[in-house]
């Protein structure tokens, strides 16, 4: 497994996706080896099943680093570890999950090891981040200041291009020398059609939502092959009773990395609006995020006197649970295009009725009246009103709760997730050894 972050040491998001499959598959008897960042240590990792040797660049709070002496060192580094794992541990299949913040040389290094790969896409390293590689953009955009022009020209002259290719590759073959579709600037950007950069190949990859697929596949990468595999959760974790129709809907949680793009905001002043209109609730919000922004929240409940309570992150895992239960409805607020969330899966396996917004991934398994109720992002009157209407229809409500949880326990359970990621690791390797053959 090739990964950016592998808890215990990861970055406050909620998402333990990796570590979940990996020990699923490690469970049904497989034997499984991590290689991840040193993220969260002073020095390397080495030793046992998970190795956190690799490098991050421009991520979570590790400086960005663009200077070519100093990325030709990270880069010989993060791809020398990768040899030295493959070389030691001599795995049947690779799988990458996120090389967010890790060097994008690294897909390059892949295909050169001749090793059955399989990329599970979690997030938007392949639809933005390659192309805001430093390191391959140094390579490969086809114009830059005329003394940037004239020193790549000289280190190709003498063959130092060719001799990185096996230490840190900067293409995946030669002929690729540059790659305007994809390092050419904006207005190449614009032009460049779906499923079309033949520079990159993903010959074996699935996406967590359609949504995220799509936008891969409009940024130009050729991924249209590529499978959805929605992601699982433990629900036995989480699993609860749906509360009775007679049960007021007062305490509205809210699970999320607070930022700009959360919405708590939104979901804020939302709550202002119901008390202005005499409609008693409470909201109480889960999550770490950037200071400035929690402070913004901060003030804002604070100048309108709102009933907003911040809980204590300790143990994401084991806090859970015990904290939905504990309310009558999650607030699913995002307001960007999140790849997939797991919050409201958590929350729809406990029977607790979700409201969520209509963009990313997560739209693809809310139905609205059906198994959540759905308002526009940012709409803080038309969440309002979704609130309202949660309250004032309580055999809906208890319809959604049920809805949801039947689908969740028969659909995003993690055994049935497992059986469809390891089916697609094992037909990874099926294909790799016939086409060798």
């Amino acid at each position: 497994m090739l990964t950016n972050l592998y808890p215990p040491h990861h970055a406050g998001t909620f998402d333990f996706r990796c570590q979940t499959m990996t020990e699923a598959l490690r469970l049904r008897g497989h034997t499984m080896h991590v290689l991840t960042s040193r993220h969260g240590l002073s020095n390397e990792q080495r030793g046992g099943e998970i190795e956190r040797r690799l490098f991050l660049n421009g991520v979570f709070d590790h400086p960005r680093v663009t200077k070519l002496g100093e990325l030709r060192s990270m880069e010989m580094a993060n791809n020398q570890f990768l040899r030295e794992t493959l070389e030691v541990f001599q795995p049947d299949v690779i799988h990458v999950h996120s090389l967010g913040g890790l060097s994008k040389s690294l897909v390059f290094a892949l295909r050169h090891s001749h090793r059955p790969t399989a990329y599970d896409v979690t997030d938007t390293w392949m639809a933005k981040e390659v192309r805001e590689d430093p390191w391959l953009q140094w390579w490969n955009r086809p114009g830059g200041p005329p003394h940037h022009r004239l020193w790549r020209a000289l280190l190709e002259a003498v063959g130092q291009r060719n001799t990185l290719d096996g230490l840190a590759p900067t293409r995946m073959m030669k002929g690729y020398e540059r790659v305007p579709q994809v390092y050419g600037g904006a207005e190449a950007l614009d032009a460049v059609p779906p499923n079309s950069i033949a520079a990159f190949r993903f010959d074996r990859l699935f996406f967590c939502s359609r949504a995220l697929k799509e936008a891969t596949l409009q940024a130009g990468f050729r991924v249209d092959h590529a499978e959805v595999i929605y992601p699982g959760i433990p629900t036995q974790s989480f699993v609860g009773e749906v509360k009775p129709a007679n049960a007021p809907v007062e305490k509205l949680l809210l699970v999320a990395r607070l930022d700009a793009q959360s919405g708590a905001m939104t979901a804020v002043r939302a709550l202002r609006t119901l008390r202005d209109n005499q409609i008693r609730t409470t909201l109480s919000i889960y999550g770490k995020g950037e200071s400035s922004y929690i402070a913004e929240l901060r003030s804002y409940i604070a100048m309108h006197q709102l009933p907003v309570e911040f809980l204590n992150v300790s143990n994401l895992h084991k806090d859970l649970p015990a904290i939905y239960r504990r309310h009558d409805a999650l607030l699913h607020t995002a307001e960007w295009n999140e790849p997939f969330a797991t919050a409201p899966l958590e929350a729809m396996a406990g029977g607790v009725p979700v409201i969520g917004t209509s963009i990313g991934g997560a739209q693809e398994l809310f139905r609205h009246g059906e198994n959540a109720l759905m308002y526009p992002p940012g709409d803080m009157a038309a969440l309002a009103a979704r609130i309202q209407e949660l309250q004032m229809q309580p055999a809906l409500r208890c319809q959604m709760a049920e809805a949801a949880q039947q689908e969740v326990l028969s659909k995003y359970n993690e055994t049935v997730v497992a059986d469809r990621v390891e089916n697609h690791l094992q037909s990874s390797l099926e294909n790799w050894v016939h086409e060798a053959t």
